[in-house]
């Protein structure tokens, strides 16, 4: 151990630095007096890291298949709702056909949205 740059002990962390690289930062301590604290370049200046959720992370990376996702859940829902005005086999027959080149349509659109992009 040096004599002329002595280790410390972070307020903070617990881990043995060098004293020159310690910033005291001061604080107050129960009876009201001002005590400095020495805190580590990590412990004074934290990097915060955001950890991501599943949905989040995969809207972020894959644009294209979101486009395509959202576009599918519109087709089927306005297919649904035609289906069930028109009512009766002849609108379940309506909303099966249009589901099916509308899922055509979508994969056109994906494909060119993914080759584009």
């Amino acid at each position: 151990m040096s004599q002329k740059n002595p280790y410390m002990a972070c307020a903070r962390c617990q881990t043995f630095h060098l004293a020159s690289e310690m910033t005291p930062v001061p604080a107050l301590d129960a009876s009201g007096k001002t005590v400095p604290l020495y805190l580590c370049p990590a412990c004074m200046y934290p990097r915060i890291t955001y950890i991501q959720g599943f949905p989040f992370r995969w809207l972020a990376h894959d644009v294209p298949r979101m486009l395509m996702v959202s576009l599918a859940a519109v087709l089927v829902v306005l297919n649904v709702i035609f289906g069930i005005i028109i009512g009766g086999p002849a609108g379940f027959a309506v909303m099966l056909s249009a589901m099916l080149v509308g899922a055509g349509f979508l994969a056109l659109v994906a494909t060119s949205c993914i080759l584009f992009s």
